[in-house]
């Protein structure tokens, strides 16, 4: 028996992803305000921050601006991965806060469920069509 015959969530989880819906829901997400009274998105300041941390990187160790690209690509990487993101916060945002939240929105699980719901009856009625 395959995985998708054993667990119909893969399915599932495999058109929600073909029919673009996860990836409508990340731009979603990216094109959102990181607060509610800015204008800043939350896909900008991401970038903003990642600039930041990269040029204290550089400016810390100018080297690694000539070192080989996959390995300062894996050290950039492993310094923002670290402790949760932790380097993209700023005084007034937490990152993993403000990614919580985000995905804990009623409206955006409301959202995710209806298409889910939508998907499964397809796939009902396909199923009981062969």
């Amino acid at each position: 028996m395959s995985r998708e015959e054993l667990d119909p969530a893969v399915n599932l989880a495999d058109e929600f992803k073909k029919r673009g819906y996860f990836d409508e829901a990340k731009n979603g997400i990216l094109a959102g305000p990181i607060q509610e009274s800015s204008t800043t998105t939350l896909e900008q300041f991401i970038k903003d921050r990642v600039t930041s941390v990269v040029a204290e990187m550089v400016n810390e160790d100018e080297s690694l601006i000539f070192k080989n690209r996959g390995s300062t690509t894996a050290l950039i990487e492993g310094q923002l991965l670290k402790d949760g993101y932790e380097k993209l916060n700023t005084e007034s945002i937490q990152i993993d806060v403000l990614l919580r939240r985000v995905l804990e929105d009623p409206d955006l699980k409301a959202e995710i469920k209806a298409k889910l719901k939508g998907d499964l009856e397809a796939n009902k009625l396909q199923q009981r069509s062969q």
